[in-house]
């Protein structure tokens, strides 16, 4: 269960927990929520209407950026999602059997990094 104080960054540099959405149109595109800077749980949902728009790259620098750290579990199986996370500068670190028992690679990214800055990403696509 999910501690509401995680969420509350009001003396801290960075909350240990973070909920991003995204809107469309005044429709929700995606929801993005990691816990303990994703160490907990990490996941992105992007509509699949939305996909292959930067939704979910902006959800993910969203809560790099508000964290200042990243950590999640990509399935071996799930391409676009690896995909995403090498894109946007995360580094595969180890691999394990993952919840489903799948191969799973844990991705790792620090703002501290040179290369972790998103604007540094941005700058990429200008």
């Amino acid at each position: 269960m999910l501690d509401p104080n995680m969420l509350d960054a009001k003396d801290a540099a960075h909350p240990r927990a973070v909920v991003a959405l995204a809107r469309r149109g005044g429709r929700l595109a995606g929801l993005a929520f990691a816990a303990d800077a994703g160490k907990r749980g990490c996941f992105i949902v992007v509509h699949p209407e939305a996909r292959n728009g930067g939704v979910g790259s902006a959800l993910l620098r969203a809560m790099i950026d508000r964290l200042g750290e990243l950590t999640c579990n990509v399935a071996t199986d799930n391409v676009p999602s690896m995909a995403l996370c090498f894109r946007l500068g995360l580094t595969a670190v180890s691999m394990h059997t993952g919840p489903t028992g799948k191969p799973t690679l844990r991705f790792e990214r620090r703002i501290n990094d040179d290369a972790a800055c998103t604007r540094n990403i941005n700058a990429l696509y200008e």
